[in-house]
């Protein structure tokens, strides 16, 4: 742990030492590369598609505001300036998975609006970066109009360029969503689950850098009995409210067609569970509407609220 902190601070000193000041944005690149490791440059080309299907079928042509069977849970119009987002079903978003032996990083290559096939232009560029070792984990994000995926610079060498500053992926909230774990099922984003890295119960932290990371939610909760904490952690902000509502039923995402709203796409979790309405209802009711209950009120004792664990240096 005395190695990572010395890592994290030789940039700083050495700055300090040529007189300048370190921006949060030098500081944050820096312990991103000592707590999770250096990133690589990458280009979306890498990325598979997620499909954009209606009735099970890719339709004939994509129009602005239509209706597909899995839509994107993220609101497309987040960091859009006018005209808005075509829309949750817009074609040609890429996953790249960048993981190595000691980290787990996946880029997503968002479209917003309708584009060619093969276009490196996207409204929208994220990576998560996790030390699984420790929990470590870093967020950078790329928003531009738009933002060339065919090249993209490595954002622990520095932030510059295409790269939004850390206080406004800070204000972004993404923490609020990924409140338990850096990676996140969407029947969107399970089309391609086989791309995403996964740690659903290992150790979780934000870096944070003086930034502001560290104020996102970091609590979890443990209803008794649950059928959904077994296979991962419940956070305290989104996951055991609108995800929840959003995966079992009860409230329909934006977007959706007949078949989305339909059984058993309209019920996400688990994900092919393959089992009936009523045996769906008898397993995992409960439980869902147990979440709903400890978010509004996680400190409950019956919600065994705890922090999220991880190697905090």
């Amino acid at each position: 742990m005395r190695s990572v902190i010395l890592a994290v601070m030789l940039p700083f000193q050495a700055l300090a030492q040529s007189g300048d000041t370190p921006s949060a944005a030098d500081r944050y690149a820096a312990a991103c590369k000592a707590e999770v490791g250096p990133l690589p440059a990458f280009s979306c080309a890498d990325g598979v598609p997620v499909p954009i299907l209606v009735n099970g079928q890719v339709p004939d042509a994509y129009v602005p505001q239509m209706t597909c069977d899995r839509p994107g849970l993220l609101s497309n119009d987040i960091g859009l300036s006018n005209p808005p987002s075509d829309g949750q079903c817009v074609p040609h978003s890429r996953i790249l998975d960048l993981s190595t032996p000691e980290m787990q990083v996946s880029v997503m290559c968002r479209q917003k609006r309708i584009r060619a096939a093969d276009s490196m232009d996207f409204d929208e560029i994220d990576v998560i970066a996790h030390n699984p070792g420790t929990g470590a984990t870093c967020w950078f994000m790329a928003r531009g109009e738009p933002v060339d995926g065919s090249r993209v610079p490595a954002p622990t060498d520095g932030l510059q360029g295409v790269w939004s500053p850390p206080e406004d992926v800070v204000a972004d909230g993404c923490g609020s969503c990924h409140d338990n774990d850096p990676f996140m099922y969407s029947p969107f984003v399970g089309q391609v689950w086989g791309h995403v890295p996964t740690n659903p119960l290992g150790l979780y932290y934000h870096v944070d850098a003086g930034v502001g990371f560290a104020d996102w939610p970091a609590t979890q909760i443990a209803p008794r009995d649950s059928t959904c904490t077994g296979c991962h952690r419940i956070g305290v902000a989104e996951t055991c409210n609108s995800l929840t509502r959003l995966m079992t039923g009860k409230t329909p995402p934006e977007g959706a067609d007949p078949l989305a709203l339909a059984w058993p796409l309209s019920h996400a979790m688990p994900p092919e569970h393959g089992l009936s309405p009523a045996a769906w209802s008898v397993t995992h009711a409960a439980s869902a509407d147990a979440l709903l209950a400890c978010c509004a009120n996680p400190d409950m004792p019956q919600c065994n609220a705890s922090q999220i664990p991880g190697a905090r240096p």
